[in-house]
């Protein structure tokens, strides 16, 4: 019996680019789900190959998105909704950190991935002005925030 083209299609793995997208694309869902974003929202991925992650935030409909690397200086400090740092190695942390820190400002967040530097990371997150918010160790996964400054209330004499 011949077989199609079709059938030797379904029987052959998938290829090594439909499993980066897969797992980009899982990656960004549970990012998204974390941080609650919406479309509308500005992110930055800092880090060193991040651009399969911002093809899938711009396949999400996330037009506002962009990559730096953390050893670049940028020009721009653009707010950011979410800061997203991954695949930055020790030696880096802290040129993220900062990055991250100076973008998300007041009501963003800043979430680190990486199983190797996660133990460093909260001493520096705090000398950079960040506030950890939740730690997932499955996931070797780090949010942060800036901390809320406390509003005071000025009465005035009368």
């Amino acid at each position: 019996m011949p077989v199609t083209s079709s059938a030797a299609a379904a029987s052959e793995p998938p290829s090594f680019t439909e499993l980066a997208d897969t797992h980009c694309a899982a990656l960004v869902e549970r990012i998204w789900a974390i941080a609650h974003l919406q479309p509308s929202a500005h992110v930055v991925i800092i880090g060193r190959r991040t651009l399969p992650l911002v093809l899938e935030f711009l396949r999400r409909g996330c037009c506002a998105v962009r990559s730096l690397r953390p050893d670049v200086p940028s020009p721009d400090h653009e707010a950011a909704t979410l800061a997203w740092i991954v695949d930055v190695s020790d030696g880096d942390l802290d040129d993220a950190l900062r990055a991250a820190s100076s973008r998300a400002g007041h009501g963003g967040r800043v979430i680190v991935e990486s199983a190797a530097i996660l133990p460093s990371i909260c001493e520096r997150a705090v000398t950079q002005g960040l506030d950890v918010i939740s730690f997932d160790h499955s996931a070797s996964r780090l949010v942060l925030a800036t901390p809320a400054r406390p509003v005071r209330a000025t009465l005035q004499a009368r």
